[in-house]
């Protein structure tokens, strides 16, 4: 089915957003304003180093699309290394916990903004990922070196709100 003004790629898509960000708002707006904005100026220089491009990043949340499968892996656990060191140095109302998901397939392209399945799934999987984790579906993980895969640790097939189909699901730890 074609779409006026879309294109559709294969990409991956990693969903990146912050534990607990209305409560610590709520708490201390100011704190938690300056720590996000410390956490997504680290993220946003990563993204760039793995060859990323954010595509949208409202409030807490952030969604980056990656060429190929391994660069998105490698910016996600970078990203969560970078916080940690990045959370020694933060007073506590701004410390930033941040979630990951990772996943790959065809998306649609329309006057700059994206859709489709793998932004759905990536979120989906953000969501379920533990905070400061990152969780991949086997689209990604299927494709990454061997010696990369070794470092994965399967959860198997997995449901996710409002996808239709199981999805096979790995832990990544930095």
């Amino acid at each position: 089915m074609d779409i006026d003004g879309a294109t559709r790629k294969h990409s991956t898509v990693m969903s990146a957003d912050v534990v607990g960000y209305t409560a610590m708002m709520a708490e201390d707006a100011g704190a938690t304003l300056n720590g996000l904005i410390a956490c997504w100026r680290r993220i946003e220089a990563l993204v760039k180093q793995f060859g990323g491009r954010i595509v949208d990043a409202p409030g807490d949340n952030m969604m980056v699309e990656f060429p190929s499968e391994l660069g998105a892996m490698l910016c996600a656990i970078e990203v969560q290394r970078a916080l940690e060191a990045l959370r020694e140095r933060t007073r506590p109302a701004a410390k930033m916990h941040v979630r990951i998901g990772v996943h790959a397939g065809e998306r649609i392209e329309r006057y700059g903004r994206l859709y489709g399945h793998p932004l759905n799934v990536a979120s989906r999987l953000q969501t379920a990922a533990e905070p400061d984790g990152v969780l991949l579906s086997a689209a990604v993980a299927d494709r990454l070196p061997i010696s990369i895969q070794r470092g994965l640790h399967e959860l198997g097939p997995r449901t996710y709100k409002n996808v239709p189909e199981r999805v096979v699901t790995y832990r990544a730890r930095p």
